[in-house]
């Protein structure tokens, strides 16, 4: 799978992960602002097997854009219930 640009993060509307290991996300930030989600993406470290997806999606609120991390294989992850989510 090619790696995802930074700036390319957010040009595809994408659902954040409904629940723990959807998608084999295992960790993810939402951002109601564009601009903290680009600061916040360069941050992330990522490790073999990992790489940072994200998107941009709506809620009742109004628009929100998140970045988070996959893995190839979740069953090397462990423990779903430790699985991080948070909201910006």
């Amino acid at each position: 799978m090619a790696e995802t640009t930074q700036s390319s993060l957010f040009l595809t509307e994408r659902a954040l992960p409904r629940e723990p290991g959807d998608g084999n996300v295992v960790q993810w930030h939402a951002f109601r602002r564009r601009e903290d989600a680009e600061r916040f993406g360069p941050a992330v470290r990522l490790g073999p097997g990992q790489r940072l997806v994200g998107g941009h999606t709506r809620d009742s609120v109004g628009p929100l854009w998140w970045v988070g991390v996959q893995v190839d294989d979740l069953s090397r992850w462990g423990n779903r219930q430790a699985i991080n989510k948070r909201a910006g």
